[in-house]
């Protein structure tokens, strides 16, 4: 933009503070001009850049202000949590130790999301950005985050979005959010908006977590590599009356405590599952595949477990599975460090 167009912008602008003065006073650079005006025609220039810089400065700031899109400096103690938690914290989150490693060395990157307290002047609740505040906290920092005035629906769809688009909660920390949505009164359009998810997946994950209890689940942790149809399976095990023994029993178990979480899903997704297979056919079980046919025969004999194959019912299933003994037992000898010594 040349100085003349500058200048017409800004005596046009409302908030415009200049005395007036005609567009066509002013001397173009370039254009032919006697020498003795040369100095003044270079301070004009300069006062119309900084002029311009500052209305457009202005309108910038005016633009982020109504959209709520300003990053202020927070002290974090004024940051309360929000009022639906979505994330099952865990002692060994490697993740969230890389990230406050990260912000230590180069500074957080992206800010948070906070709106007005309600109750509270001069205090916050965070909509998203939970792990950034805890890494903040860590590090005795103020934390970078946009105030924005929201309702609650605006703060969980916000709050679920951001979990969406990063992609980084597992499948029973969607389902536990979408049950502490509708515990807090959200109908469905809600949690399908919040979770990016259709209506469908929503009656799943709801399912999923009424039917596991809230300690098992948080006893657990969110499992990572354990998908929905293993999460889903889970709930099924869970669901039989006579599992709560045994749930109890593993729970309390220091071994399965000290491990990771997808080691603790591991343990008791086995218990419960070979559990089932024992009670459900004596001393000869059998393992059905989704059509209910007994392809696999299992037979225990004093210190022997019997695994047979039935070839008329899935042919090169057992050639399949005898490949895979090598993975199987690494992830047997991680789930389970203590029983593979002789």
């Amino acid at each position: 933009m040349n100085r003349k167009d500058t200048l017409r912008e800004l005596l046009t602008s409302p908030k415009a503070s200049v005395a007036p003065i005609e567009a066509d006073q002013v001397v173009i650079e370039g254009a032919h001009t006697e020498r003795a005006s040369s100095g003044a025609v270079r301070t004009m220039g300069l006062s119309l850049q900084k002029l311009s810089a500052e209305a457009e400065t202005g309108r910038t700031l005016r633009a982020q202000l109504a959209a709520g899109t300003n990053v202020v400096e927070l002290d974090t103690e004024l940051i309360e949590p929000s009022f639906v938690s979505d994330r099952i914290s865990q002692p060994e989150d490697e993740a969230f130790e890389d990230l406050v490693k990260s912000i230590a060395s180069h500074g957080q990157q992206v800010p948070i999301l906070v709106r007005p307290h309600s109750q509270t002047p001069g205090r916050y609740q965070i909509a998203y950005g939970h792990r950034r505040l805890r890494a903040a906290i860590a590090l005795h920092l103020k934390v970078r985050a946009i105030v924005r005035e929201m309702s609650d629906t605006e703060v969980v769809i916000a709050q679920g979005k951001e979990n969406s688009e990063r992609r980084d909660l597992t499948f029973i920390e969607r389902a536990l959010f979408a049950m502490h949505l509708e515990e807090a009164g959200f109908d469905r359009s809600i949690i399908v908006a919040a979770l990016s998810v259709d209506k469908t997946e929503v009656v799943r994950l709801l399912s999923v977590a009424r039917a596991i209890p809230a300690e098992v689940i948080y006893a657990v942790g969110p499992a990572p590599k354990a998908g929905r149809p293993r999460w889903m399976e889970l709930a099924e095990l869970v669901a039989e009356k006579t599992s709560r023994p045994l749930i109890d029993k593993l729970l309390g178990n220091p071994e399965f405590r000290s491990a990771d979480t997808d080691a603790r899903f591991s343990k008791l997704f086995g218990a419960l599952a070979s559990r089932k297979i024992t009670r459900r056919c004596g001393a000869a079980a059998a393992w059905q595949d989704p059509k209910g046919r007994p392809v696999v025969r299992i037979q225990r004999v004093k210190a022997k477990t019997i695994v047979s194959f039935n070839e008329k019912l899935a042919p090169k299933f057992g050639a399949f599975v005898l490949g895979k003994l090598d993975e199987l037992y690494r992830a047997f000898s991680s789930a389970h460090p203590g029983d593979t010594t002789g």
